[in-house]
């Protein structure tokens, strides 16, 4: 989870990509968890 903090604290908004098929996966709702965290908007396309 390190490096997912890390990077999260060098942007300004976050962009996440969602297969349609597939669905979120657990490290997708890991990494949205981490941004809402941070107080960061996400974008889901």
């Amino acid at each position: 989870g390190g490096e997912v903090e890390r990077t999260l604290s060098m942007v300004d908004g976050v962009l996440l990509l969602v297969d349609a098929s597939e669905g979120p996966l657990p490290q997708t709702r890991f990494v949205l968890r981490k941004a809402l965290e941070r107080l960061l908007t996400p974008i889901v396309a």
